[in-house]
Order: structure tokens, then C-alpha cells, then sequence
């Protein structure tokens, strides 16, 4: 018994040793964690407004759906996000948009779709409905505040390539750049996104596509008329309301993003200097004359190589005209040398022969 107790007094010591160690520091570049993290929930008071903005948002979440009658989805979703801001589950956030969206839809879980058309005006009069206000105002800030404290605690920006190399560091933002009033800032753009929503959802149900009509295609609804819901055969150019507020959404998204492109153009080139104007005129004169541009170059530079290859051919026929008269007259040269030597050499013998020629008979 004594033996068992020394050894867990010097398991104890020996224990207390090593966290008296002085530990190295560690990197701030190396990713956080899960105590780590913890720890900064708890200590750190620059994510302390974003938890607790998320948490809130999610207790809302939470009541409306319970409210509506989906206590399951209530459970599922929360627990889903929370289990997504407690373990830094980057793509939980999509997710739990997508489970919230199906238990809207399906309260109990199951896909009831005969629940879906029990009412016609379900859908067109379902705009600033205090519930759904403040589902969507819920849903966007705890998005909002899960996506900042992911830049606090696992990444802010992305790396640099598309796969992650060995030695680079996932870069999180610094607790001292948040600034106090971000929240302020983050509940009051929320609140005024939603209540746009509102406000274009209510435009695109107060609104017709009749493309037959002779004046403008779009005209005011009339909200108590039931030709809109009617089912069966529909008269030419008669939509329905689904139908209808699809052609509504397309043609606001085509001029809404062209009115936009526009603006934003007329901007850019409100706010250039000019050496960037000129670059931007180079660059558009370039794109539409480029091809005729490079067929003209194409023609100049063989030009130019039939002149090199012309200049060159007529050195080398110099130049051989130049050696084979080189050659000739080398020649000529030898030939004539030869003969001097003949000439000399039949001079030498004539002068060595002193004797007389005898007389032919």
C-alpha cells in the first residue's frame, strides 16, 4: 500500500514538473485548436458580440419554428448550427440554410405535398408576415456573425492556389482590427436587406406578365380575382401566378443587372486618370481592329525577309561571280607561269650547247 501511494506521490511530482516547463511559444500562424478555440470564446472580447449575435439569432430561429408547429426542424437546425459554431464547420452554414428551408416547407418533416396548395393566396399573401420577418432576419444575421467568427478563429482569406501548398498558413483576422460598432452596423444592414426582400417579394405578387397586351406587358394584379390560380386550359398569353412571377424575376434581374452594369461603368470611367483612359482606348482599339493589325504586320515582316533573303542571294552570287574569277585568273596566273619556265628553261638548254651542228646530208 505505502509502495502504491510513493509511486502516486512521484507520478504526481513529475507531472507538476513538466507543467512548471517553460513551453515554447507557439506560432500565430498555426491553425487554433479546439480548446484553443473554446478559450477564445470565453476570454476574447472581440468575438464576444458575434457569438452572442449568433447564439440570439439561433434562439430565435429556434422559437419561430417551434411556433409554427415544426418542433422537429426547431431542434434539428439549432442543434445543427450549433454544433457548426462550436466545431468550426466551414461548410455547415450552407447547410443549415438548406434544413431550415425544408422544414419551412415541411413543418413535420415528411413531404406532405397536398398541404402545399391548400390555400392559393398562400404564397402572394405571404409578405411582411412578423414570423417570416423574423425568420429571415434570424437566419441572415446568424449567417452573418458564423461567417466572421470563422474569419476570427479559422480563415479570413482564402491561400493563394487552389490547393493548399506545404508551409502555408491558413490567415485570420485580427481580433484588434474589429471594430465595436460592427455589429451595430451588421443588425441594421441586415434588418434593411429583409425588409427590401419584403418589399420586392410583395412588388413581384402585386404584378402580371400579360405579354399580348398591346401598351406593356406588365400590369397591376387584381387581388381578389382567382383566374390566376384557375388550372386547365388558359386563353393565349394567360400565365399563371408561379409562371407569372417567374417572368417578373427574369425581366427584373435582366434591366436590374444591365441598369447596374451602366452605372457602375459610367463610374469606372468617371474615376479614371488619364493614362488609364488611354490604356482603355489602346485596349479597345486593339480588340476590334486586331486581326486586320496582324495581317498587315504579317505582310510587312515578309516583306521584309523576302528583301533580307533577296540582299542575301545577291552577296552570295557576288560573291561567287567574285571567286570563280579569283580562280580564272589564278589560273591564267599559272598557265602563264609555266610558260615562262618552258621558255626559260628551252633559253638555258640553247645556251649550254656550244657545239657545232653537223651538216645534213
Amino acid at each position: 500500500m505505502s509502495k502504491s501511494r510513493s509511486r502516486d506521490d512521484d507520478r504526481d511530482r513529475d507531472r507538476d514538473d513538466r507543467d512548471d516547463e517553460p513551453r515554447e511559444p507557439k506560432d500565430h500562424r498555426e491553425p487554433l485548436t479546439q480548446r484553443e478555440v473554446f478559450e477564445f470564446y470565453v476570454n476574447d472580447k472581440a468575438v464576444r458580440p458575434y457569438l452572442i449575435g449568433a447564439l440570439g439569432a439561433l434562439a430565435m430561429l429556434f422559437l419561430v419554428m417551434f411556433l409554427g408547429g415544426s418542433d422537429i426542424g426547431a431542434v434539428a437546425v439549432t442543434l445543427f448550427a450549433l454544433a457548426t459554431l462550436a466545431f468550426r464547420w466551414t461548410a455547415g452554414p450552407p447547410f443549415t440554410i438548406l434544413f431550415l428551408f425544408y422544414f419551412s416547407v415541411f413543418p413535420y418533416g415528411l413531404p406532405v405535398v397536398d398541404d402545399l396548395y391548400s390555400n392559393p393566396f398562400e404564397v402572394r399573401e405571404s409578405h411582411f408576415r412578423v414570423a417570416d420577418v423574423v425568420l429571415v432576419l434570424a437566419a441572415l444575421v446568424y449567417l452573418r456573425c458564423q461567417y466572421r467568427i470563422f474569419g476570427l478563429v479559422q480563415q479570413a482569406m482564402p491561400f493563394e492556389n487552389v490547393f493548399r501548398r506545404k508551409g502555408d498558413h491558413p490567415l485570420r483576422r485580427p481580433t484588434s482590427h474589429v471594430d465595436p460598432t460592427e455589429i451595430a452596423w451588421l443588425m441594421g444592414i441586415a434588418f434593411a436587406l429583409v425588409l427590401v426582400g419584403q418589399f420586392l417579394w410583395w412588388l413581384v405578387n402585386a404584378l402580371e406578365f400579360v405579354p399580348t397586351d398591346d401598351e406593356f406587358p406588365v400590369r397591376w394584379a387584381d387581388p381578389n380575382s382567382l383566374a390566376r390560380y384557375r388550372r386547365g386550359r388558359r386563353e393565349p398569353g394567360e400565365y399563371h401566378a408561379g409562371a407569372s412571377r417567374f417572368f417578373i424575376i427574369l425581366g427584373a434581374l435582366f434591366f436590374g443587372f444591365l441598369l447596374v452594369r451602366l452605372v457602375f461603368g459610367y463610374w469606372r470611367l468617371r474615376t479614371m486618370t488619364a493614362a488609364e483612359g488611354a490604356t482603355v482606348l489602346t485596349d479597345t482599339s486593339w480588340a476590334e481592329s486586331h486581326r486586320e493589325l496582324v495581317r498587315m504586320e504579317k505582310w510587312r515582316i515578309w516583306g521584309r525577309l523576302r528583301a533580307v533573303e533577296r540582299r542575301r542571294r545577291a552577296a552570295y552570287e557576288e560573291r561567287e561571280r567574285k571567286r570563280k574569277e579569283a580562280e580564272e585568273r589564278a589560273h591564267e596566273a599559272e598557265r602563264k607561269r609555266k610558260e615562262e619556265e618552258r621558255a626559260r628553261k628551252r633559253h638555258r638548254d640553247g645556251d649550254d650547247d656550244d657545239r657545232p651542228r653537223r651538216r645534213r646530208k
